[in-house]
């Protein structure tokens, strides 16, 4: 079984433009899919509407990472851009990559407990992104063959 971090390598998604620039450089993006969205509209008096992506980054110079990006908007603050990395690469099956995103919360503000980054919302989409770079869907059951 390959690994997330072997299959977005195997992916050769470094062609054309960057999608983006950070400190460690350019960067593609292999996969991309809406993890959660929750929140109000974002308009008038309703609370700010909220979206998860997950970004499996392949970096100009090898590195990949597996990023999270929280963008929150209301037409009263404008945009939010959080970025948060993820420890998934290792994972072997979209169940696995599940079962870590399920673990990890993130606090927006000082006023905040934590939000979980992961709803099964986002279950269908994260799947079929990472079926379709080739990662496994989940491994035989335990009392099958």
């Amino acid at each position: 079984m390959k690994t997330l971090e072997e299959l977005v390598i195997e992916s050769k998604s470094r062609k054309g433009v960057a999608d983006g620039t950070t400190k460690n450089g350019a960067f593609w993006i292999a996969g991309r899919a809406v993890i959660r969205s929750y929140g109000g509209d974002g308009i008038g008096q309703s609370s700010t509407h909220w979206k998860h992506h997950l970004h499996l980054r392949h970096y100009r110079n090898g590195e990949v990472k597996a990023v999270v990006h929280i963008c929150g908007y209301h037409q009263n603050n404008g945009d939010t851009d959080i970025y948060r990395t993820v420890n998934i690469l290792h994972c072997e099956t979209v169940e696995d990559v599940i079962t870590v995103l399920k673990g990890v919360t993130h606090q927006r503000n000082d006023m905040d407990d934590g939000v979980a980054i992961y709803s099964n919302w986002g279950e269908d989409v994260l799947t079929g992104m990472l079926t379709g770079l080739g990662l496994l869907d989940c491994l035989t059951a335990p009392d099958e063959g």
